[in-house]
């Protein structure tokens, strides 16, 4: 059956967003905080977390700070515990906490274990959310919704960004699935999809141990290999290349984003871009598709 699940955000109702101590994460919490939602601001840094929480407390709402690393099932499932010992339900979750490296890299000279952190955190953190979340979300009424940080770069793609890119990529297609899939139970589900917004996750990999850091490893840039673009290093800490639109390259403050998300839950809508979209861009996308259907009357009959 199918069921609207445009919800309006109402004062008392409780949102959980990760990665909430700085940026994006921060910018959603306070939006959600100026509405008089109850927020879990949960962060690995919990300390900052704390910053957070204390900044949300003139709006009225209750706010609480929770550590934790999304990478370990077993820490968002004691924050889900916690979140729901402590308010009884949560209306809206934001699986927002995410990492990248730098600087970018050849696909090929990205080490397994590279792609590892870069998915534990930007794919794995998301599923571990949806698994701990979802089934408390499903058994308890009324209408909900769940904002997952994807990335421009899941669908513009630049070189050196493999991945980030694939960790995205991978957000998308969980997400898209999983709004089909809740509908029925009034769960919206919305793909965030920022470009390039001023935050910190370009540093993100002070948050590993000091032997995996690229700083200690001799990392060779994207922009030194032979027929690079040297301009694509200077683009900015989102790693977006020139091929990019630049629409998409100028930079905001995250202080806008929360905004965004504000308006895509009580849209419902499946993706919310920080920055406008380029038409020809989709075209070529769209053009690249269309061009690998096969010509089904020379397939071989029997």
């Amino acid at each position: 059956m199918e069921v609207d699940t445009t919800m309006k955000i109402t004062e008392g109702s409780t949102a959980v967003v990760t990665g909430a101590a700085s940026g994006i994460g921060r910018s959603i919490a306070l939006a959600l905080g100026s509405r008089g939602v109850n927020v879990v601001v949960a962060d690995l840094d919990v300390a900052a977390a704390g910053v957070v929480a204390e900044e949300l407390l003139p709006f009225g709402g209750r706010a609480l700070a929770a550590g934790v690393d999304v990478s370990r099932p077993e820490e968002m499932e004691a924050l889900a515990e916690r979140a729901y010992d402590e308010f009884g339900t949560v209306e809206i979750l934001s699986n927002n906490a995410g990492v990248a490296l730098r600087p970018l890299r050849a696909s090929w000279d990205t080490t397994l274990e590279d792609y590892r952190w870069v998915m534990n955190v930007n794919f794995w953190g998301v599923l571990h959310g949806h698994h701990s979340f979802v089934p408390r979300m499903r058994a308890t009424p009324g209408l909900k919704h769940i904002v997952n940080t994807s990335s421009i770069a899941s669908v513009v793609v630049a070189a050196g960004t493999a991945a980030y890119s694939a960790s995205k990529a991978a957000v998308d297609a969980l997400s898209i699935t999983a709004r089909k899939e809740l509908r029925a139970d009034g769960i919206g589900v919305t793909l965030l999809q920022p470009g390039a917004v001023r935050t910190a996750i370009a540093t993100s990999e002070r948050l590993r141990r000091p032997e995996e850091r690229s700083s200690e490893r001799g990392v060779i840039p994207w922009s030194d290999y032979p027929g690079a673009d040297h301009s694509a290093a200077s683009s900015g800490s989102n790693g977006l290349d020139p091929d990019v639109p630049m629409s998409m390259r100028q930079y905001i403050t995250p202080n806008a984003v929360g905004w965004l998300v504000i308006q895509a839950i009580e849209r419902d809508l499946q993706h919310v871009f920080t920055h406008p979209l380029d038409a020809e861009v989709w075209q070529q996308r769209t053009e690249a598709i269309l061009a690998g259907e096969p010509d089904y009357s020379e397939f071989p009959r029997g």
